[in-house]
């Protein structure tokens, strides 16, 4: 039954023959749709088919010129260099690098270290080896200063030393390469000789400290108002190119740092 089909007490059969031509049938328009989407899935499908098929025969013929050497990609070298990046060189033992202002570093490894100057806390590609850095004394302790340029950034994990002279030269041994003096009794002294110093503990818990210092310098130390001739210290008499200043810390009286430093005897 049509939605015409209530109509058929009120219009004539021409009429209703009318209306069908102006109003189709809904459900024959809906069973024609149906029919022409199935068809254009049909359509699909095939199409769907054919182009894999292409693809298939496309990928064949890459396969077959890459194995013959025919294919393109085979004779374009520039495309198989691209995909392939050459490792970033390392360090070599014996290797030499120009540290720049007349510094050159001798590539060794850490092991084998002996007087070094610093290192990257930095694990990386300089781990494992040090570099003895070799050249005119005052450009390298800049150099040092100035915290090693851009080698420890370059090398991560790198371990910068010197030589024994060099080292001496800048000052990494300290004055003296033993205690200079022992201390008296009710005291005990920790020896620090690369920074020329030692603390001292009093048997009662008072502390003080003891200071290795150049001969020259005794007359200028003494005449310092905030250093030798200022209370709470002690000087020592020079021996052997050196003296030793005293001073007090914690729980320490004057009086105790001065038999402190009277007590002191040089050790030759």
């Amino acid at each position: 039954m049509t939605d015409l089909d209530h109509l058929a007490p009120l219009v004539g059969p021409a009429l209703r023959e009318r209306l069908r031509d102006e109003r189709p049938d809904l459900e024959h328009l809906a069973a024609t749709s149906l029919a022409s989407g199935q068809q254009l899935r049909r359509r699909r499908r095939v199409m769907s088919g054919t182009v894999a098929g292409v693809a298939a025969v496309a990928a064949v013929s890459v396969a077959a010129g890459l194995v013959t050497g025919d294919g393109t990609a085979a004779r374009d070298r520039s495309v198989a260099t691209a995909q392939t990046s050459a490792p970033a060189a390392g360090l070599q033992v014996g290797q030499v690098l120009d540290l720049g202002d007349g510094l050159t570093g001798t590539v060794g490894k850490e092991e084998d270290a002996l007087h070094v100057l610093g290192s990257s806390s930095e694990p990386g590609s300089g781990t494992g080896f040090a570099v003895l850095v070799s050249g005119p004394v005052d450009q390298i302790e800049s150099w040092w200063s100035a915290g090693f340029d851009s080698l420890l950034e370059d090398w991560p994990g790198i371990v910068v030393e010197v030589s024994e002279a060099d080292a001496a030269a800048l000052g990494m041994f300290g004055k003296v390469d033993h205690a200079p003096a022992s201390a008296p009794a009710g005291w005990t002294c920790e020896w620090f000789l690369v920074d020329d110093k030692a603390t001292c503990t009093a048997d009662d818990g008072g502390v003080a400290s003891l200071v290795i210092r150049d001969a020259s310098e005794r007359d200028a130390w003494l005449s310092s108002p905030d250093k030798g001739a200022g209370p709470g210290g002690y000087t020592t008499e020079a021996h052997d190119g050196i003296f030793i200043s005293v001073q007090g810390g914690r729980g320490t009286t004057d009086a105790e740092i001065a038999a402190l430093g009277e007590g002191l005897a040089w050790v030759d």
